[in-house]
């Protein structure tokens, strides 16, 4: 990565940060009478999707888990002799306040020893509707994947962290609700960037539809 192009990560990741902690102050402050969310039941999620299968990767480290202070999560490897292996990733928060609120990959991917080389966006298109996501390219050491995500707000699918937040205030202060989950894929890049992002993209699209029904 170039100078230029890792001063403008730099600089983006800082305006998020400091957007997100001003949005969460102000969805705290809405949100001092919250009504209950409704419960999310992650064992719903299928295990097959498409052609790949999934299998439970296990409980996430007692420190990382302390530092996401998720309500819920879900942690998961779904593998396919037709694609890449995809690593699903879902945590959910009932509840946004200061020291609990959904964590961005742009700040926890790197904070796990993962170098962000590209972040950008992309369309992921289901049923005849678009969506806009967040898209990366990471490399940890000789590693590199492909990472998809988004937010889940009430029924709205969100790739960006700043707007995310605009909607919890909104629907704190009109609902008194502001439980989220963060939505997750990752793709080994075996062959090349784009055909891990294939896979990520058709994967995506393949689950989106089982997500619907868990944030209403």
């Amino acid at each position: 990565m170039n100078r230029s192009a890792l001063a403008a990560l730099l600089r983006d990741r800082l305006l998020v940060a400091l957007a997100l902690v001003s949005a969460v102050t102000m969805i705290t402050f809405a949100a001092q009478h919250t009504s209950t969310p409704p419960p999310v039941r992650f064992d719903r999620l299928p295990l097959a999707v498409d052609t790949w299968r999934g299998t439970d990767a296990g409980p996430l480290d007692e420190e990382t888990a302390r530092i996401l202070a998720a309500d819920a999560y879900v942690n998961r490897s779904y593998a396919s002799a037709a694609h890449a292996p995809v690593g699903f990733y879902a945590a959910y928060y009932a509840q946004q306040r200061p020291g609990v609120s959904i964590h961005s990959p742009l700040h926890c991917l790197p904070g796990t020893g993962w170098e962000p080389l590209d972040v950008g966006s992309r369309t992921l298109s289901v049923a005849g509707a678009d969506y806009d996501i967040r898209r990366m390219v990471i490399r940890k050491q000789r590693e590199q994947a492909v990472v998809l995500y988004w937010y889940s707000v009430h029924g709205r699918i969100v790739g960006d962290e700043f707007r995310s937040k605009l909607w919890l205030l909104h629907d704190s202060l009109r609902f008194g609700r502001s439980d989220a989950a963060l939505i997750r894929l990752a793709v080994p890049v075996t062959d090349s960037v784009e055909a891990a992002e294939r896979d990520a993209l058709a994967f995506g699209r393949a689950f989106l539809p089982s997500l619907s029904h868990l944030w209403s």
